[in-house]
């Protein structure tokens, strides 16, 4: 119900559990087997089959999203309308030479270097499909607070409503950070987020989400406060993607929090804590979320990220994913940019 109501998936292309490819008609059958039950995503099968297989993470029905029907979850998720697209249909690759990639420390996290309010919020996407442009304005916006060295956060609303990358029914990543490079993105003071937060599928709630998404906004260029739409405008002077573990943690430690995809599987709905990697059940789709920084935990490495689903899941809005082997894609599908300073 958040995300994205469609996973046509990359004809020829699909990454499996472990970051490999597959052929996209096994892929297909995957999904229309998906689309066509109604059975609950989580269960003490899946559970017991995930806690018993890796001791890295753990699983829970205490998840706020476990009891989704395979359908309903799957709406959670960005594929975007038009199907999955690789950021090189929008942008030029990144890369970093093997005297730069040393220099990386081991561990990173932007909230010990940087007085952003951005890089500490957990932004709640409520009942409308655009992690993409949620996650991307939540990138931005660290990116934008680094160049400008202002702590600014810039709106999710004007990269939802004006960018044309999607809407409530799911978009693409890669045109937000365009957005941002050719328009320029307003501050969430100029265009605040429309719809509330709201508990996602947390039975017995008093904040519940609306059982039917909200449409997507109009794109409304004038400012809901006192300043002007384009002079409130912040840019990018150069956006790009970035692949492959080295490349993307000298990004992450030189340039700050990056925009991520990755394929999501049926023991994402039961992730409560620990570091995520695919144990169990199978694809229903991809999402879009804040890439923040990496670490190692007791010698395994992983990747910090930023949800769009509240506090309420996870670890307190954030989770960890196994770093270093494209777990489930996540090292393939990462956007980032530079702001400009003046």
């Amino acid at each position: 119900m958040l995300c994205a109501t469609s996973i046509n998936l990359p004809i020829g292309r699909s990454v499996g559990a472990a970051g490999a490819v597959v052929a996209a008609a096994a892929v297909v059958v995957v999904v229309v087997a998906v689309a066509c039950s109604g059975s609950r995503v989580g269960s003490m099968n899946l559970v017991r089959s995930v806690n018993q297989k890796t001791k890295l993470w753990r699983a829970s029905l205490s998840s706020p999203v476990s009891h989704l029907s395979r359908d309903e979850f799957r709406g959670m998720l960005g594929a975007g309308p038009e199907g999955f697209k690789h950021p090189s249909h929008y942008m030029r690759r990144r890369t970093y030479t093997a005297a730069e990639k040393i220099r990386a420390p081991e561990s990173y996290d932007p909230r010990d270097y940087y007085n952003c309010t951005s890089m500490r919020m957990v932004r709640d996407q409520s009942a409308c499909g655009s992690c993409w442009a949620v996650g991307s304005a939540a990138a931005i916006s660290d990116r934008a607070c680094i160049a400008e060295k202002k702590d600014i956060v810039l709106s999710a609303e004007d990269v939802l409503a004006c960018s044309g990358g999607g809407g409530c029914d799911g978009g693409q990543p890669s045109e937000a950070f365009m957005y941002w490079n050719e328009d320029g993105v307003v501050t969430e003071d100029c265009r605040p987020y429309p719809f509330p937060s709201c508990d996602h599928h947390i039975p017995g709630s008093k904040n519940p989400c609306p059982s039917e998404d909200y449409p997507t906004p109009s794109c409304a260029r004038t400012c809901k406060n006192s300043a002007v739409w384009k002079q409130d405008k912040h840019y990018a002077k150069d956006v790009y993607y970035v692949e492959g573990h080295d490349d993307i943690v000298q990004e992450l430690a030189t340039k700050g929090p990056c925009e991520a995809s990755f394929a999501v599987y049926e023991d994402f709905a039961v992730y409560t804590s620990g570091v995520y990697h695919h144990v169990s059940g199978g694809l229903l789709g991809y999402h879009a979320v804040k890439l923040l920084g990496y670490g190692v935990d007791n010698g395994t490495k992983y990747w910090l990220l930023t949800n769009s689903w509240n506090e309420n899941w996870g670890e307190k809005g954030f989770f960890r994913m196994l770093r270093g082997n494209d777990e489930c894609g996540i090292e393939s599908e990462v956007i980032g940019g530079i702001g400009k300073s003046d």
